[in-house]
């Protein structure tokens, strides 16, 4: 039977990860970071209880897991403009409940533990799944990455709640005999995501080569006030150039424009068969496009003042949009225009 060795390599792998999160270029993700704390706290209180079995750990790793799902819940939810009075309910009661059932009746915790987290992480599935625009205070540049962190987060909750059910029922029927090979197989299971997280975070994705579509192509049948409403919003962006603000979001292009964020969401995604963020990333890469026929400066310049404020995610919308590089796009328009071209380093 292992002696619970996964605990040490899973807390390792997690400060890993949480040390390039913090080093990476560009504002950070507080979602993100705090559900990476979470986890290693978390994990370094069960390393700490199995290998002392102290009341004092015991009582600490009840506490921290009590805590966790809704601080989790909260770091995402607060991104997606809720009503204030829902959400400190739903962030409050839950968690105060299950205090108070450990502190009055602590047989019945594990079963609290199991509801909260399963409570808690359909909850995050639930507002995953509605797509990146959900998340209306983040950045728009930010809010893909949010809501597949958010999806991400919730699959732990509850997988998290099944490994306790686990290994309550265990304790129960069996003593605790198995509960170290139980620990042992959710951190295996986990370890592996965890190590993919660490290869990706932070990496350029490359879009297919051949892809060339320059526009999404939106639904056959559009609703005319839908239509309407996105050449509205199109005529305010064009000559207001609110995309070129990197911190925007669909909040605060909400409030710019004076239309609900979420009738701007619903008329984007049926008019334009993308979300908001994509079809803002539109807008930035045709004004990059002209800078980059029109100007010698540097292509990471340029990006900074399309309104983009990492390069990954540069490169990733202009491949995707015009089907190559910035550089490469350079090239051609000079090319096709018999311009000089001064080579740029930094496409």
């Amino acid at each position: 039977m292992p002696s619970l060795p996964f605990p040490v390599f899973t807390l390792f792998l997690l400060l890993i990860l949480l040390a390039k999160v913090c080093l990476q270029p560009g504002e950070k993700s507080r979602g993100v970071m705090y559900f990476i704390v979470g986890c290693t706290l978390l994990v370094i209180m069960s390393a700490l209880r199995w290998a002392f079995d102290a009341m004092v750990f015991r009582q600490i790793q009840s506490l921290l897991a009590i805590l966790f799902p809704p601080l989790v819940w909260r770091c995402f939810t607060d991104l997606t403009g809720r009503k204030r009075v829902w959400h400190i309910s739903t962030f409050i009661i839950p968690p105060g409940l299950a205090l108070l059932a450990n502190l009055t009746w602590p047989e019945a915790t594990d079963a609290v533990l199991v509801l909260l987290y399963l409570g808690y992480g359909i909850a995050l599935l639930r507002t995953a799944l509605l797509g990146a625009d959900a998340f209306v205070l983040t950045r728009l540049s930010d809010s893909p990455t949010t809501s597949v962190m958010a999806f991400a987060a919730g699959c732990f909750l509850c997988f998290s709640s099944l490994t306790d059910a686990a290994i309550a029922y265990d304790f129960n029927q069996y003593h605790g005999q198995h509960a170290p090979l139980l620990v042992a197989i959710s951190q295996g299971i986990l370890l592996p995501f965890i190590c993919l997280a660490i290869l990706f975070t932070g990496r350029k994705v490359t879009p297919p080569p051949l892809y060339v579509t320059a526009e999404v192509t939106g639904p056959e049948v559009v609703d005319p006030e839908d239509n309407d409403l996105c050449l509205h919003l199109e005529n305010a962006l064009t000559t207001r150039e609110f995309f070129l603000d990197p911190d925007l979001s669909l909040q605060g292009l909400a409030r710019k424009t004076g239309t609900p964020a979420r009738q701007i969401s619903r008329a984007i995604n049926r008019t334009r068969g993308c979300n908001v963020s994509q079809w803002i990333n539109g807008f930035r890469i045709q004004y990059a496009q002209r800078l980059l026929v029109q100007s010698d400066a540097p292509v990471t310049q340029i990006m900074l003042e399309a309104g983009f404020s990492t390069k990954s995610n540069f490169n990733r919308e202009f491949m995707r949009i015009s089907g190559m590089s910035p550089g490469d796009f350079r090239r051609a328009e000079a090319s096709r225009s018999g311009t000089d071209l001064k080579t740029d380093s930094s496409a």
